[in-house]
């Protein structure tokens, strides 16, 4: 049995041989996962070490709908979820995930279509910040695509690279730097609908919490809290004598040049170089952004507040739309 909550395809990509297959998604994985970030971990699970994965779940296209992306950075699992209208159009072109391995041998963008995937070429975008790709692809392909952008951060293989989706951020944990490293430059979903919106099926007006200096990360593809400790620590160190002053630090950590390469690898690789005096002003720094664990949200395909603020209306949702996977077990 079927469900009208899942597009019961998932899209393989194997961007070595630019080539790609459909393969129905199978019960067992639907009925012991979910959706969303349990499609990950369980494909992230079956994987070669380099493979990125991308998944909706069975709310995607109805309640505030995240996309969850996951990738093996380290040697070990990193997830990370991605509002707006990506996870919609991904469910509406047909596909529960879609699973990304190997690495292309020039820049490129994957096109994805509910007949299957394109690769456009990128060479001439490598390296540009976010909204000129953003301005580049529109120009290209036209308006009825969701995309996805990385910018020079996961260009140049930052750990705390971000994928930038209409203004929403996602991968700071590593994800979008294992996207740079298969030479990713976006990811474009065929989008029929076409309106940019905070997050598909969603009437919450989210305030944007970020600092001065989040606008400037986000145009260089970089997590805007991580970016504002090592902004405030260099700062610190330049106070010291420690280090010379930067021409303009974000930018230099996104290219890894001058002294933005001493903290492109983050902030415990920059400690390391820089010596045990520099940890003395730790404590002086903005707090570390707190790591939450994969929720029912991540599960579902939902936002964790959409969660808090409406448990019922999401309890009654995910029954109605999970219907049937009990009656597959038995």
């Amino acid at each position: 049995m079927t469900t009208w909550a899942y597009g019961e395809r998932i899209l393989y990509v194997d961007l070595t041989r630019r080539a790609a297959r459909v393969e129905p998604t199978p019960s067992a994985l639907k009925r012991g996962f979910v959706g969303g970030a349990g499609f990950v971990a369980s494909l992230l699970a079956q994987a070669p070490s380099d493979r990125v994965t991308l998944a909706t779940g069975p709310l995607s296209d109805a309640m505030a709908g995240r996309l969850a992306m996951g990738a093996v950075a380290g040697g070990r699992p990193v997830f990370a979820s991605l509002g707006g209208r990506m996870a919609a159009a991904l469910k509406g072109a047909g596909f529960d995930a879609v699973v990304i391995d190997g690495r292309l041998d020039r820049p490129g963008v994957l096109m994805l279509e509910p007949d299957g995937v394109r690769l456009l070429d990128a060479g001439h975008l490598w390296g540009l910040e976010v909204p000129d790709v953003a301005r580049h692809l529109y120009l290209e392909a036209g308006p009825y695509w969701a995309t996805m952008v990385l910018g020079p951060a996961a260009d140049y293989r930052v750990p705390f690279a971000v994928a930038v989706h209409e203004g929403h951020f996602a991968g700071g944990s590593g994800v979008a730097a294992a996207l740079g490293r298969k030479r990713i430059k976006a990811i474009m979903v065929r989008d029929a609908l076409a309106i940019p919106s905070r997050c598909t099926g969603c009437s919450l007006a989210c305030p944007a919490k970020l600092s001065p200096s989040a606008g400037r990360a986000g145009d260089l593809g970089l997590d805007a809290p991580t970016a504002e400790r090592l902004v405030a620590l260099a700062s610190r160190l330049v106070q010291a004598g420690m280090l010379p002053e930067p021409i303009e630090l974000l930018t230099e950590i996104a290219y890894r040049r001058g002294v933005g390469a001493i903290f492109a690898d983050g902030e415990e690789a920059a400690l390391r170089r820089l010596g045990p005096e520099a940890a003395r002003f730790l404590p002086l720094l903005p707090p570390r952004r707190r790591q939450s664990g994969i929720g029912i949200a991540d599960l579902l395909g939902t936002c964790q507040r959409v969660c808090r603020e409406r448990p019922g209306e999401i309890l009654r949702s995910a029954l109605v739309a999970t219907k049937g996977l009990l009656a597959d077990a038995s």
